[in-house]
């Protein structure tokens, strides 16, 4: 197994956790407080979280050259 497959797998893995605990802040944390900027704020910024996440998953589904 050469070095950049076993890296892919801890893509798959940090992905995943920063995906979740993304979806975590958006469907957790941000109801618990009520309406207004800081329910805002943790919305937009669980979304950031996901997106980023779900842009490091591309690092693991890479074709090897």
């Amino acid at each position: 197994m050469t070095i950049f497959k076993k890296k892919r797998y801890w893509w798959w893995i940090v992905g995943t956790c920063i995906a979740l605990s993304g979806v975590g802040l958006v469907r957790l944390l941000a109801p618990e407080y009520p309406p207004g900027m800081t329910r805002i704020a943790i919305g937009a910024t669980g979304h950031a979280v996901i997106i980023f996440g779900l842009y490091s998953l591309t690092f693991a589904t890479r074709r090897d050259e």
